[in-house]
């Protein structure tokens, strides 16, 4: 029977360690693809940002179409458009000059130059010839005088015509190798049109266009970037469109390297080299493991069936060693070997029975790793157990031999001590166990060492039952998280008490739409130019039956949290709708804003709750305004983009709320059907008192100015406020200066008190 399993087992052993390299071959490959992509994309919002710089080029430019060398010279400093992009070599501006008119633009160049002359110091085209139009560069700043390019360049006599010619119909920004002198470079330019707007027809835009804009890149420091976090890979960027070809590479290509190719679109390529695992036996190490392992525990098991064939009292030694390891496994973690939660109890129960008898205090300090998921959604679970057992040890190494560390599961360590009748017997060895978590952590599955920081809760004392002590040291684990976790917090009975009363809301929260509970107030937008009321923030509110009003932080997290955001919120938007109808059948035309939550976005059912709204109420949906933060916008791009455009379909406007506060990028800002930025009074609150709010605000206005967008400031409080954004040109404001929140009575006062003053 043991030579028998010693032929199946290593025959079993084999085909496994088989399956595992194929396994690992096959995952490694998809790493390495995911890499790729990751590669790709990050090469690709690299354009992207290249992109954005052109496109404020563009709108700089199209606010002042007669600018000189010497301004656009200005504007680049002013931007820091060198600084800010170590890739940039050139920016230019391009317009087309009809043969008439060729006289004319050589004078100004002459007087004016953006590049060098010819050698006698006229104006020169290059390359000469007769041609109904040039397409020459105004305006040029490069990163070294060395390389400025000559005045007098013809670009629509180059590579690039088709492309220029092609991105002025389109109003879309390309991108294309170009040649400057020896250096193959990467061309990123986009046409400029009149009012900063691209026209909805190709003869619309010919008839706004004013010229493009355009930079020169070095792609290699694109690509190194790219390659960022991802050592001993290779990529290929290239260009096969037409007659032109180039290829830019950058990376180490390791030894048996594999590749992947994407295609980024417009004749472009990226083609990245890793290596990846291979699927034999033995130069694979966790198939060649599994194989030594298996057939090792063949034998041991062929060894056993021996043993127990011939030696009935070593048989019972075995079983007997046997229950003493499953007795360990029982009671201790697996991957630490520290005391698991059922041994933890029982020690808590001797060391709280002991310290009644001998006069003394028991503490139980609940760890909990900060940020530990990253670690394994960053390195994986192979490196999220070594830390774990790397901290186990720690821990051990700082307490003393009476005290207890155990693991409760996951990244959750418990640490009991008992001493004199000092209340703060567990302070001491918290602060001993943040210190001993100071120093980087070194493992083998991570290159560089890894810091870790942790939150602790103390709870000391007698209690009824173990359990309690535990949960106390749970509660006061959670606080020392809310304050900013790495510290230590001791529990007290409020802590039980404020638990208590978050669950009894949380129960409550369930009941209140049934019992028609919520209900709106309204706060009052003001044009900040002329004083008058143009609409209404509506704004969810909490009457509770025994705790009065609720405010929104109180309980909104909770409502989005447990998913009731849905329902209250279908509830505000008719209950918003239904109120402005009737304010429209009275003969005020407010606009009505309504919050809208991030899981409401993520639904379909958002765009039949506001249709279903709007038809109810009769309301007019041009004066709906549907409010979203950037962090709702961004959860998943293309989706939300659908939805947006749904939801423009029925007439209503959309607007991007607490704007300044999340991932603000150009491209982004264009893919959305926005029509509202409302400034985040963050930046309204020290717009008084730093230049740089005052200047981030004049970006935003000039932004909203540039992509037709209406721009309201929120968080107003005095006059000194309203008049520095009036000065700013911020269309519209809100404000405790100008109203706090009313109920529909006092909206309706406010009416009245403004028709009045119009009256007046």
């Amino acid at each position: 029977m043991a030579m028998l399993l010693v032929v199946v087992g290593t025959a079993g052993s084999i085909v496994g360690a088989r399956q595992v390299a194929q396994e690992d071959s096959n995952n490694s490959h998809q790493v390495f693809v995911t890499s790729a992509n990751g590669i790709a994309s990050t090469l690709k919002l690299a354009v992207q940002h290249e992109q954005d710089l052109t496109i404020s080029a563009g709108a700089f430019l199209a606010a002042n179409p007669e600018a000189t060398d010497a301004q656009f010279m200005q504007w680049t400093r002013s931007v820091r458009a060198f600084a800010r992009y170590p890739e940039l070599q050139t920016i230019s501006e391009l317009v087309m000059v009809p043969a008439s008119q060729l006289g004319a633009y050589a004078a100004r160049q002459v007087a004016d130059p953006s590049g060098t002359l010819a050698a006698n110091g006229t104006f020169e085209v290059s390359p000469p010839g007769n041609r109904p139009y040039y397409c020459l560069s105004p305006a040029s700043q490069a990163r070294s005088v060395k390389q400025d390019l000559p005045d007098g360049i013809d670009f629509c006599a180059t590579v690039l015509r088709s492309e220029l010619l092609g991105s002025r119909d389109s109003g879309k920004n390309e991108y294309l190798p170009y040649k400057s002198g020896k250096t193959e470079e990467l061309a990123v330019g986009a046409a400029i049109y009149r009012g900063g707007v691209v026209p909805s027809t190709v003869a619309a835009r010919r008839a706004a266009f004013i010229g493009w804009t355009g930079t020169a890149i070095l792609p290699g420091v694109i690509l190194d970037t790219a390659l960022k976090g991802h050592p001993d890979t290779a990529v290929a960027f290239h260009y096969g469109a037409g007659r032109s070809k180039v290829t830019f590479t950058a990376g180490t290509m390791p030894r048996g390297a594999q590749s992947t190719t994407i295609n980024l679109r417009n004749g472009w390529y990226v083609q990245v080299f890793g290596a990846v695992v291979g699927e034999g036996l033995l130069t694979n190490r966790s198939a060649l493991v599994l194989l030594i392992g298996s057939i090792a525990l063949v034998l041991l098991l062929a060894l056993l069936i021996y043993v127990l064939g011939t030696s009935r009292s070593r048989a019972l030694e075995l079983v007997d060693e046997r229950t003493n390891e499953l007795e360990h496994q029982a009671f201790h973690d697996a991957l630490t070997g520290l005391p698991n939660r059922a041994l933890i109890l029982d020690r808590i129960d001797h060391m709280m029975a002991r310290a009644r008898r001998e006069q003394t205090t028991v503490a139980a300090l609940f760890l909990d790793l900060d940020n530990f998921k990253d670690i394994n959604d960053t390195l994986g679970h192979r490196a999220g157990d070594q830390l774990l057992t790397e901290v186990g040890k720690r821990l051990v190494g700082v307490l003393r031999g009476g005290d207890t560390v155990g693991r409760l599961g996951g990244d959750e360590f418990v640490v009991l001590t008992e001493g004199s009748s000092r209340s703060d017997v567990g302070q001491g060895v918290a602060q001993r166990v943040l210190a001993a978590l100071d120093p980087p952590i070194e493992i083998s599955a991570s290159d560089v060492p890894l810091t870790v920081t942790a939150s602790i809760g103390i709870a000391s004392g007698d209690r009824a039952t173990p359990e309690e002590l535990l949960r106390d040291a749970d509660i006061a684990l959670y606080r020392a998280k809310a304050a900013g976790k790495h510290r230590a917090e001791v529990f007290t009975p409020s802590m039980l008490v404020s638990v208590d009363d978050h669950r009894s809301l949380d129960v409550d929260l369930h009941a209140a739409l049934g019992a028609d509970q919520f209900f709106l107030l309204y706060q009052p937008t003001i044009d900040l130019a002329t004083g008058a009321l143009t609409g209404v923030e509506a704004l969810l509110r909490w009457r509770h039956p025994t705790r009065g009003v609720v405010q929104p932080l109180d309980f909104i997290p909770a409502l989005e949290s447990s998913g009731l955001i849905v329902p209250v919120g279908q509830w505000v938007l008719e209950e918003a709708c239904r109120q402005g109808a009737h304010w429209h059948a009275q003969g005020h035309r407010l606009v009505v804003s309504v919050n809208v939550a991030a899981k409401q976005l993520q639904r379909d059912r958002i765009v039949d709750d506001v249709h279903g709204a709007l038809t109810a109420s009769g309301f007019d949906p041009a004066l709906l305004v549907l409010e979203l933060t950037e962090s709702a916008l961004m959860q998943d791009v293309a989706m939300t983009v659908d939805r947006l455009r749904m939801l423009k379909a029925l007439g209503v406007r959309i607007a991007i709320d607490d704007f300044g506060t999340g991932f603000s990028s150009l491209a982004y800002l264009q893919q959305f059907p926005i029509d509202i930025l409302k400034i985040d009074r963050s930046f309204v609150a020290s717009v008084a008192e730093t230049s740089t709010s005052a200047a981030i605000i004049r970006t935003f206005v000039q932004l909203g100015k540039a992509l037709a967008l209406e721009v309201i400031a929120e968080g107003i409080e005095n006059d000194d406020q309203r008049m520095r954004l009036a000065a700013e040109k911020v269309d519209t404001g809100q404000g405790f200066l100008f109203g706090r929140p009313l109920d529909v009575e006092a909206v309706h006062r406010f009416l009245q008190h403004s028709r009045t003053v119009s009256t007046a």
